[in-house]
Formats: C-alpha cells, sequence, structure tokens
C-alpha cells in the first residue's frame, strides 16, 4: 500500500516539475479563448430579445420595478392583482424578501426608451394588456436586463481567465472552465431570462476572484473591484448571504500560508509573486471589502430584519393553500426531493464525478495546506452547493447561483490525472458526454422552447424518453 502511495506521490511530482519548466500563463494567452466565449455568449443571449417574458418570478420583479421608488421605498407586490394570485405569503407581505438590483436595472431601463435594441425587441407580440396592467415585460426594461446580463456574463468570463493566471494553469486545461461557464445549462437558463440566480453565481465568482487577487498581491484596485462585485451579488438574490462564510475566512486562508524560505534559484517551495512582497499592510484589502459587504451589501439583510424580526426564510416565505393546485409546474415542484434534484444536476454535469475521484481527494489535503487557491474554490463550490441542497434544493434552477464555482474547479481537477492510461482517457470521454449533455440541455431549454416554461429537463430525456414520465404531473 505505502509503495504504491509512494509512486502516485513521485509521479505528481514529476508533473509538477514539468509544469514549474514551463512559463507561467499571461492574460494574453488567454486572449483568444475569451474572445471566442465572450462572441458565443452574446450570440446565446440574443434569443432573449425576441421572446416575451411574462413567467411568475420575471412579472414579480416587473410589478415591483413598476411600484418600487428610486429611494427603494414601497418595496412590495401586497397590492398589485396580477401578483396577488401567487400561491405564496411573500408576494403579499410589506416587504419583498429579494434584494432590489435587479428590479433597478428594468426600473431604469424603462426609462431609456431610445435604447437602439428597442427596435428589436418590438419584434415581441403583443399581450392582452399594456402600460402599468401588462402580464408582460415591456421591451425597455427588458433591453436594459439584456445589457445586464451580457455584461455580467462577459465579465465572470475575463475574471476567469484571471484566475487561471494567478494560479498559473494553462491554457488547454483553462478552456474547460470558460467553456463550462459560457454552455452551462443552468447560468444560460437564468441569464437569457429575467432571473436572479445565474446572475447571482457569476457575480459572486467575480467577487471573489478579484478578492483572492487582492490578497495574493495586497492590492487595493482588485479589493475595490471585488468590493463592487460582491455587493451587486448580495443585492441581487437572497441566498446570496450564504457567501459570507467562506468570504470572511478567505483572508485568514491566505495569511496563513506557509512560507518557508526556497533557495536562491529554485521555485519548489515558492509561493505568490516572484517579487518581493509588497509592503502595504495585509488587513487593507479584507477592510475594503468586508466593509462594503456589510455596509451597502447588506442593506437589504438588515431591512428585512427591521420589518421581520428574522432573516429565517420560513419566517415570510409560506405557501398558501394547496400549492400543487395552483399549477403543473408547482405540482411537479412540490413531489422533488433532494436525491431527484441531484440526479438531475448528475444528468447534466457527470464529469463533476471528478470531486470524489480517489486521486483528486488525495491531494485536497496538501493543497489546502500550502494554501494554494484552486482547492479554495473547490471549497467554496462545496460549501455554496451543501448549502443550497439544505436550504433551497425544489428547484434545479437555484443551483445556477453554485454551477459557476463548479466550472472554474475543472482545470484543476483535470490535472489531477489518474496513472492508470484508461482512466485518463475515461476523463476525457466523460468530459465530452458532459460537454454533449450541456450543449443540448442549455440549447433547447434556452432558445427552443417557450419562455414560460421554468422547468429545466436535463437532455438526457430525449434519449431516453420513459423518464419524462417523471416530469408530468399527477392526475
Amino acid at each position: 500500500m505505502n509503495s504504491g502511495g509512494g509512486k502516485s506521490r513521485k509521479a505528481e511530482r514529476s508533473v509538477e516539475l514539468r509544469e514549474q519548466s514551463v512559463p507561467p500563463p499571461t492574460l494574453r494567452s488567454y486572449l483568444f479563448l475569451f474572445l471566442w466565449c465572450a462572441a458565443v455568449t452574446i450570440l446565446l443571449h440574443c434569443p432573449m430579445l425576441f421572446k416575451p417574458h411574462s413567467e411568475g418570478d420575471e412579472l414579480a420583479y416587473f410589478v415591483l420595478s413598476q411600484r418600487m421608488g428610486w429611494d427603494l421605498s414601497n418595496y412590495t407586490t401586497k397590492d398589485d392583482p396580477r401578483i396577488n394570485k401567487f400561491p405564496y405569503t411573500i408576494y403579499r407581505n410589506p416587504v419583498f424578501h429579494h434584494p432590489p438590483l435587479l428590479p433597478l436595472v428594468l426600473r431604469a431601463g424603462a426609462h431609456f426608451t431610445a435604447n437602439p435594441l428597442l427596435q428589436f425587441t418590438r419584434t415581441v407580440p403583443p399581450r392582452s394588456r399594456s402600460g402599468d396592467s401588462a402580464d408582460y415585460v415591456t421591451p425597455a426594461p427588458v433591453a436594459a436586463v439584456f445589457l445586464f446580463n451580457v455584461f455580467v456574463s462577459v465579465a465572470a468570463l475575463w475574471y476567469v481567465c484571471r484566475l487561471l493566471v494567478l494560479c498559473e494553469i494553462k491554457p488547454q486545461y483553462g478552456a474547460a472552465a470558460l467553456v463550462g461557464i459560457t454552455l452551462c445549462p443552468l447560468v444560460l437558463f437564468s441569464t437569457v431570462r429575467i432571473h436572479h440566480d445565474g446572475l447571482a453565481g457569476l457575480l459572486l465568482l467575480c467577487g471573489f476572484i478579484a478578492f483572492a487577487e487582492s490578497l495574493e498581491r495586497r492590492a487595493i484596485i482588485p479589493a475595490l473591484e471585488a468590493a463592487c462585485w460582491l455587493v451587486a451579488a448580495m443585492n441581487v438574490r437572497f441566498n446570496a448571504i450564504a457567501a459570507l462564510p467562506p468570504l470572511l475566512f478567505m483572508p485568514l486562508y491566505a495569511s496563513t500560508r506557509p512560507r518557508s524560505p526556497a533557495p536562491k534559484g529554485d521555485s519548489e517551495n515558492r509561493v505568490g509573486p516572484v517579487e518581493s512582497a509588497p509592503s502595504r499592510p495585509g488587513w487593507v484589502a479584507p477592510a475594503i471589502v468586508l466593509g462594503a459587504v456589510f455596509t451597502l451589501g447588506m442593506q437589504h439583510y438588515y431591512r428585512l430584519i427591521v420589518t421581520y424580526g428574522t432573516l429565517w426564510p420560513g419566517a415570510f416565505v409560506q405557501p398558501i393553500g394547496d400549492v400543487a393546485k395552483f399549477s403543473s409546474f408547482l405540482a411537479i415542484v412540490e413531489r422533488m426531493t433532494r436525491s431527484w434534484v441531484c440526479w438531475e444536476l448528475a444528468a447534466m454535469f457527470p464529469l463533476a464525478v471528478l470531486f470524489v475521484a480517489p486521486w483528486t481527494v488525495r491531494r485536497y489535503w496538501g493543497d489546502w495546506q500550502a494554501r494554494k487557491w484552486p482547492v479554495w474554490f473547490v471549497f467554496i463550490f462545496a460549501f455554496l452547493f451543501v448549502t443550497q441542497l439544505a436550504f433551497a434544493y425544489k428547484q434545479v434552477r437555484y443551483f445556477a447561483a453554485v454551477t459557476p464555482f463548479m466550472h472554474v474547479c475543472w482545470p484543476y481537477l483535470l490535472r489531477l490525472s489518474p496513472l492508470r492510461e484508461w482512466i485518463k482517457w475515461s476523463i476525457w470521454g466523460l468530459g465530452g458526454v458532459t460537454l454533449l449533455l450541456m450543449v443540448t440541455t442549455g440549447f433547447l431549454n434556452a432558445s427552443l422552447h417557450d419562455p414560460d416554461q421554468t422547468l429545466i429537463l436535463p437532455s438526457i430525456t430525449i434519449y431516453w424518453p420513459t423518464l419524462l414520465d417523471a416530469y408530468r404531473p399527477p392526475r
């Protein structure tokens, strides 16, 4: 047993030495990949301009944008007959539980009627009502959200490139993260609609990456960037508060990194940049980021505490009557279990088995002790996934706030290849299957299906149609 473990460690050691002999990647080496993924991202979001947006959450945000003030007053849907029919108490409560950034984008968009994108959105078929009583989101706010979603999606790709350079991961591995985020069916399903799940995940990802850069280099500019992204994330989705524990622990993770002196010319034990450590105090960047998060970022949570006396969602989000009778979709949702949601996620991302592969798990502890950034993002993904699965698992689209962190871990996991050659080829084959399932699921649900659809069906149901029976509402 020990000899086998020794061989595996020697093999990993030789791989590390070979990688250290290659010049570290730069942002220039990722430029082509970034531009390609950014172009695909924009093209995939264009159908958003040609579809009516009238699904429940979209309409709720639209009503909030109509009724709220610029000072965030009257942030409620309780007096709107279009929303009061929904079978949950939050639509009748004095303060809506999700933060106000997305309604603010809708409200701002409604005031810019000269937006050139409106000539495309006019192709949206008219509905029965217009004006303040419209039962769909009007073209001007849709154009504004389109610009916002595309900006965040492309920015996330750029920050992923920066993380890959920070971790010195070569483009042949880093491409997996960029392609994964570009084609992720959950993120795409969310960001081509007026939903907050995918947006929150991308904003958090940008914030955590910028925070890692600021801690690594003790730099002010990345800290300011991280503050902006994290404040935006906390003001998009109520569940973004789950990111606070890893955010608070992040400075400690970086500050306790072992920095044993290495011999001159030896980069084996060196951690961080080549140049000498900057003289700026290490507490400056965390103070900027955490100060912004606990003031501007948490403002809506403080308002909820004042209004409801708690942040526990069960205190102000309760079903009214038999929710299953409200729609066939909610009838399916009520039958969802954690195991079923895990199966759906596995049907879209089978490559996620790498997170628990023996050769991967064996490497985690050593990289954690060395305080390496790739394993830290594995920890963030695991923490947010478990939190999401524990507290809000009923709809698989909720995990769009988590999957960006999964995709950014692919390069790290693919580098930790096993010793057996047939397993290596099996991993790449599984990666190809994952890409196929991601593309077909995302394309069918985000581009072809009716925009009122809110249930994400894994494309594996196309290849095994009998699985569709599980998605039919009970009679």
